[in-house]
């Protein structure tokens, strides 16, 4: 699969748009997913915040958004 519900598409656009993504939603960060497993690859915005989330469909480059709400994420210990 090459369009824009691809891994590779997804990929591309995340390693393009993260730093932007972030900022724009206050997130805690971003990262790839496939809601259904069956459905197309969309970068996963982690808010921490209900009202940091979008009312409608949300899309970077062609590739769909996922929002999830979460606390914030911090590194533990190694």
């Amino acid at each position: 699969m090459t369009g824009a519900g691809s891994l590779d598409a997804a990929r591309r656009v995340l390693a393009a748009r993260r730093a932007d993504i972030v900022r724009r939603y206050s997130a805690s960060g971003a990262g790839i997913g496939r809601p259904d497993p069956t459905g197309p690859y969309v970068i996963t915005v982690y808010v921490t915040d209900p009202a940091l989330v979008p009312g409608g469909p949300e899309r970077v480059d062609g590739v769909h958004l996922h929002f999830v709400l979460t606390g914030p994420f911090r590194a533990g210990p190694r």
